[in-house]
């Protein structure tokens, strides 16, 4: 763990070294900063139109799980240490950010591979435990067309996200990520695609390949790609421009070609999102309601409503998280307190679902603010699930041990050079892109130092 927290922290001298100024990662993107264009001209350093820019951040969550602490017999009383989402940020552009290169490294492959409780999660052989992310979580190269007035359009192209749904969960609050992962976000694909910002609206959309990656180290869906596509429509208002608008509504949709069973299946998804961003006197505010939906061609479909808030005011951070949600079950390779009992056959059929009511109930702590932030937190789920469809699915008290079951949380995010960045938008609609034409009318408007 310490040899890791180390390399993080090499890699974000080297990104702060080649920087013209401070990163201001955190300011520009944080969930509940954005404000409006003074708010973000007041936190963002200005933008260097004259040469190249590296901005970065790093971030590692030591934390501990208590699964399941309070009942006497359940295959989900777990008590697990994690190294969770450590992952390397870096955006690199050139003059005028015509050109922008987007990295994240993430590194659950090394520090938790075989995943992380997360009750009611699932997806890529992972069930009631988050899969780890691959290494390559983004490398996207955007070419940008913006105009002074913040606006502009965008053709962008590598591995990432394609466009879809709403932030990733990496960049929200709450520590455990919500079911409707692989429901509300279309992640880790190789894409070709593109995105228009004009008069407080922006459409992007891509090509893709459909097929989920099988591992942490796996680069694939290379070969489908062209089989898949989605599209993002959204309505932004209430002062600022583009992702630091105060309020944004969204519809998205995804046609996605996947193997099931060992045939090829085509999985269509739907997402309404609406976000809001402000600042409230003294205290931040970020809010989120999501309503998902899968419809799989000749299978059953799955969905998921979902809301949270985050309310940042001085050094405290509570957020709340309310999920209601249908999930597949799968057959499990292995028997109650086996490893086994969390995972599954990566192309298997599923053979029925569950519901799930998740709460989410957590509390956060600024302990040290500068380079090197440290933020303490403990964090509370308390889970409900149900029956759903399939007769091969047990009851969940036979499943589980019972149908309710908490989970409990404690750790610390540590992040170095910078905050959270909100992530699953290129080009005109990535934060710290966008900034950069903004910043560009402030200095034609004021001459001189900013």
């Amino acid at each position: 763990m310490q040899t890791l927290i180390g390399r993080c922290r090499t890699a974000v001298a080297v990104v702060l070294a080649l920087s013209n100024g401070p990163t201001g990662a955190s300011a520009q993107a944080h969930p509940s900063r954005p404000t409006g264009a003074d708010a973000a001209a007041d936190r963002v350093p200005a933008a260097d139109t004259t040469g190249w820019r590296v901005l970065g951040m790093a971030q590692a969550f030591p934390s501990v799980t208590f699964g399941a602490p309070f009942a006497r017999s359940s295959a989900l009383r777990l008590t697990e240490l994690y190294l969770t989402q450590p992952a390397f940020m870096m955006n690199v552009a050139s003059p005028g950010a015509r050109f922008v290169l987007r990295t994240t490294l993430n590194f659950e492959g090394v520090t938790q591979e075989d995943g992380e409780l997360t009750f009611g999660g699932w997806g890529e052989g992972f069930i009631d435990k988050r899969h780890p992310h691959t290494l390559v979580h983004e490398l996207v190269l955007s070419v940008n067309f913006p105009d002074p007035a913040g606006e502009g359009a965008s053709v962008f192209a590598g591995r990432g996200f394609a466009p879809f749904g709403t932030d990733d969960p990496m960049s929200r609050p709450g520590l455990k990520y919500p079911t409707n992962h692989h429901l509300s976000q279309i992640l880790e694909r190789w894409f070709l695609g593109g995105a228009l910002l004009r008069g407080g609206w922006s459409l992007e959309a891509a090509v893709f390949g459909g097929g989920e990656p099988d591992g942490p180290y796996d680069l694939g869906n290379i070969e489908g790609f062209g089989d898949s596509w989605s599209a993002r429509l959204a309505r932004r208002w209430g002062g600022g421009r583009g992702p630091a608008a105060a309020w944004e509504a969204s519809a998205s949709y995804g046609s996605v070609a996947e193997e099931s069973g060992g045939e090829g299946s085509r999985v269509h998804l739907w997402n309404l999102a609406l976000r809001h961003a402000r600042t409230y006197g003294s205290a931040d505010l970020y809010a989120l309601a999501e309503f998902s939906l899968s419809d799989p061609v000749g299978r059953e479909g799955h969905r998921s409503v979902l809301a949270e808030a985050l309310l940042t005011a001085g050094r405290h951070r509570p957020y709340l998280r309310l999920e209601v949600a249908t999930r597949p079950e799968y057959s499990r390779e292995g028997a109650a307190g086996s490893d086994g009992f969390f995972r599954y056959e990566h192309d298997d059929e599923p053979i029925g679902s569950t519901r799930w009511t998740i709460a989410n109930l957590g509390y956060g702590f600024d302990a040290v603010s500068a380079a090197v932030s440290v933020r303490p937190f403990a964090d509370v789920v308390f889970h409900r699930v149900s029956r759903g469809t399939g007769a091969g699915v047990p009851p969940p008290d036979v499943l589980f041990g019972a149908d309710a079951f908490w989970a409990v949380s404690l750790g610390a995010r540590v992040f170095f050079g910078g905050g959270p960045m909100r992530m699953g938008s290129y080009g005109v609609l990535d934060p710290m892109t966008a900034h950069a034409p903004m910043q560009m009318e402030m200095q034609m408007q004021m001459p001189g130092d900013m």
